[in-house]
């Protein structure tokens, strides 16, 4: 391979990454917003008195949720945009790899729905910026989303480049 061809190469593996982390941006926006109107207006903690069990359920039914709605997002806005470069763009539509998609992304979830709710359990909410919420959340909640939330989305991509963008 000449110069001239590795930039080639590292100037579409760029553009893929950028493309992925627009992808996985909006999919993690709508991830949140079904988290939130679920945790908070649909199965709120308080909903069964204040139930500690409640409260890390509905963590964790809310996350399962989110994440449904963020993967199908996701799903078709990486065939349509993200790996379109890739040799497989025109078959990555079967049922297969749509399997394999979806396999590793309950691999991220189950490490996320694990994360946040042992951490609802046993991280207690602290104040930030003078504010004790965001969004009637607590903070310690928010942060396990966001941790957990870079390290699937590493996981996502290297998982999906290998297994199914090849």
């Amino acid at each position: 391979m000449d110069l001239e061809e590795k930039k080639d190469k590292n100037k579409r593996l760029l553009g893929e990454i950028v493309r992925f982390l627009l992808v996985g941006g909006l999919a993690t926006v709508c991830d949140y917003a079904v988290y939130l109107l679920f945790r908070k207006v649909v199965l709120p903690a308080g909903l069964f008195y204040e139930n500690t069990v409640w409260n890390v359920a509905s963590a964790v039914i809310a996350t399962t949720l989110g994440f449904l709605v963020g993967l199908l997002i996701n799903w078709v806005l990486s065939v349509v945009f993200v790996f379109r470069d890739g040799k497989r763009s025109v078959d990555v539509k079967s049922k297969k790899d749509f399997i394999k998609f979806t396999v590793i992304a309950l691999i991220g979830l189950v490490f996320t729905q694990v994360a946040v709710g042992v951490g609802v359990l046993i991280i207690p909410s602290f104040p930030l910026f003078g504010v004790e919420q965001f969004f009637s959340l607590g903070w310690n909640e928010w942060l396990l989303k966001a941790v957990t939330t870079c390290i699937v989305l590493v996981f996502n991509y290297f998982a999906r480049k290998k297994f199914i963008f090849r």
